[in-house]
């Protein structure tokens, strides 16, 4: 009996780490909108899902990410028990026991250090997916022919609110342009804070000088959310004309 009960929470323990990285994959892919990154911690849980395909239907119910990993147990233990009993588990745990631990391990190591790397690659935007225009603004801009070059863009955010961050070399003629378009004057470069300059893309290094533009739109907040609708902050480099401007589309 003790051996079961020892079982089945070694189950469920699986189940609620197949639970957790299944909700951070379909988190990342909600609202950050990167299947790439979001696949990374997909992979590490599929052998445990295809085991347990039930566990996909349990996933998607209401507040399925919560309850899957027990609603998985109660029918995966009693599976696996009458598999176990009837000696139909015997060939894979024979399997198991011939395995090399230490080269199963390198191998299961390398893997997992691969999608890390991997994961942080995407984390930092490299290489760099979106080009263009952000698409939370692609409909204003649409009108105005706006002109740029080397643009690229990184979602840090995506749901009922968004939020972004937008690099693109442009002329001094098409960021008055821009300012006018979207409401922004400029503001002391003293309000910038580290959160500005800090962003997750490694081409993101925007520069803060005396002679760089800094504009935003009124009530740009910062430290949260700020208030309803479209709130820009841009810096604009003089000497490379690179545009940087962080985008918060508040529904």
């Amino acid at each position: 009996m003790k051996k079961r009960i020892l079982q089945i929470l070694a189950i469920l323990g699986i189940n609620l780490w197949v639970g957790f990285l299944a909700t951070v994959a379909f988190m990342l892919f909600i609202y950050k909108g990167d299947p790439i990154l979001a696949a990374v911690p997909a992979v590490l849980v599929l052998p445990g899902i295809l085991l347990q395909p039930w566990f996909v239907l349990f996933f998607l119910m209401p507040m399925g990410p919560f309850l899957a990993p027990f609603l998985t147990t109660c029918v995966s233990a009693p599976i696996y028990v009458l598999l176990d009993r009837s000696g139909k588990l015997d060939r894979l745990k024979l399997f198991y026991a011939r395995l090399n631990k230490r080269k199963t391990a390198i191998i299961t190591g390398s893997a997992v250090l691969c999608l890390i790397t991997v994961g942080f690659a995407r984390y930092v935007d490299f290489p760099a997916l979106h080009q263009g225009i952000p698409k939370t603004i692609q409909y204003s801009l649409k009108e105005m022919d706006f002109k740029y070059d080397n643009s690229r863009y990184y979602c840090i955010y995506e749901f009922l609110d968004s939020e972004w961050i937008w690099q693109a070399k442009i002329s001094e003629e098409e960021l008055n342009r821009l300012a006018d378009k979207l409401r922004m004057s400029e503001i002391p470069s003293e309000e910038i804070g580290d959160q500005y300059k800090n962003m997750p893309p490694y081409w993101w290094r925007p520069v803060i000088s005396d002679q760089v533009q800094v504009l935003a739109t009124d009530n740009f907040s910062m430290e949260n959310r700020g208030p309803d609708g479209w709130h820009f902050l841009a810096t604009w480099n003089p000497e490379d004309e690179i545009l940087h401007m962080w985008i918060k589309d508040n529904f």
